[in-house]
């Protein structure tokens, strides 16, 4: 009887906010708890025009950093709300801090669900919390590894993905996918890498030149189907 062939890939490497957890989601869903319309147009427009990045060579968004909301808060908060008095201001984010929640997307667990019995699972961040957010959210009932790439080995360096490679036992960058929201970040960083870039689109961006060798989603729902389609399985 012939040998079974191997899978073409057999280990996903996922970011972990905005592709995993939904911190855009998360932070409105608060704000709209206790703040005004004003207050929360005023944060979204900063968030837009100061957090999220335009790539040099096109009019597409390429890096979101909508976590900076909450971990930058201090210095953002009274940026964005200027036209209101400190006490004001201080006053909402410490109703911002007891209550924020961040969460996975809806897909998140499914997909997960569905992967873990025949592909090998991690995550690579640049979140120096991640141990914190393991614990949290029960990373580990799904990944391997759970790792932080920090300064000045971080994401996009191709350094940074074999970190993660190595930490998963030195798995080959050609049998590895790795699934991340950020076009700088994750899908620049893993292709220059040599991993499978999957570019996680959720907000619908436009991206004009994208490389034909990088596989677009909206959903982490489509997932299973392309590695089923990128190990010839129909």
């Amino acid at each position: 009887m012939p040998r079974s062939q191997s899978p073409t890939v057999d280990t996903v490497i996922f970011d972990l906010d905005d592709t995993l957890i939904d911190w855009w989601g998360s932070i409105e869903r608060c704000l709209q708890t206790f703040a005004s319309d004003e207050v929360i147009d005023a944060l979204q427009s900063y968030c837009r025009n100061e957090l999220w990045s335009t790539a040099p060579d096109g009019d597409h968004i390429w890096h979101r950093n909508t976590w900076a909301m909450h971990t930058s808060r201090a210095t953002i908060w009274p940026v964005a709300l200027a036209h209101l008095d400190a006490v004001e201001v201080a006053h909402l984010m410490s109703i911002f801090d007891r209550e924020l929640w961040v969460g996975f997307y809806p897909d998140t667990v499914p997909t997960l669900d569905a992967l873990t019995p025949s592909y090998r699972l991690a995550v690579l961040t640049n979140n120096h919390m991640v141990d914190t957010e393991a614990q949290r959210l029960r990373l580990h009932e799904w990944f391997d590894v759970c790792l932080a790439a920090l300064h000045p080995i971080h994401k996009p360096a191709p350094e940074a993905f074999g970190l993660a490679l190595d930490a998963l036992g030195g798995v080959p960058a050609d049998r590895c996918v790795y699934v991340g929201d950020s076009i700088k970040s994750d899908v620049y960083g893993s292709r220059g890498a040599g991993l499978t870039p999957v570019w996680v689109n959720r907000f619908g961006d436009v991206w004009r030149n994208k490389p034909a060798d990088v596989i677009e989603i909206t959903a982490l729902a489509e997932l299973p189907a392309i590695l089923a389609t990128l190990n010839g399985q129909h």
